[in-house]
């Protein structure tokens, strides 16, 4: 099953207003060399804005970050939180959730619809601690 990351509107004010000033201010001073390489650089915020997702299959989840991708077994998660921290994370919105795996293994990531998605992680580990704030607050939307 696919989650699309949540997109906070700001970020995609920022990260568009970024790609076309990034093309167009060089375009118009005539620096084709600069043209190029910001049209790859642009590419790649782009393949980060649209292929930011995370894929639950079977005994793992699969975190996709643009060229990113970067796996998690369901069954080494202890813990899942509620978070508004902003730290650099394969996550588009800063409504995010963090998921503890291992003593050390942490992730915030910004699934589109949280509760169906901790759903799905609970029922593939039944040992997962969820953060009951988590669940009420999608419940009250």
């Amino acid at each position: 099953m696919y989650f699309k990351s949540k997109k906070d509107k700001w970020m995609a004010i920022v990260l568009w207003a970024i790609v076309i000033s990034g093309v167009l201010i060089p375009l118009f001073r005539g620096q084709v060399i600069n043209v190029a390489i910001m049209l790859l650089l642009c590419g790649i915020l782009l393949w980060f804005w649209f292929r930011t997702g995370y894929k639950i299959d079977r005994d793992r989840l699969i975190v996709y970050y643009g060229p990113i991708r970067q796996t998690i077994y369901i069954e080494n998660m202890e813990l899942i939180l509620q978070s508004k921290m902003p730290l650099i994370a394969p996550a588009l919105s800063l409504d995010r959730i963090q998921i503890r795996s291992g003593k050390y293994d942490l992730i915030a990531i910004s699934p589109k619809d949280k509760l169906a998605f901790v759903e799905e992680l609970a029922k593939l580990n039944p040992n997962i601690s969820v953060d009951k704030r988590l669940l009420k607050d999608e419940e009250g939307e």
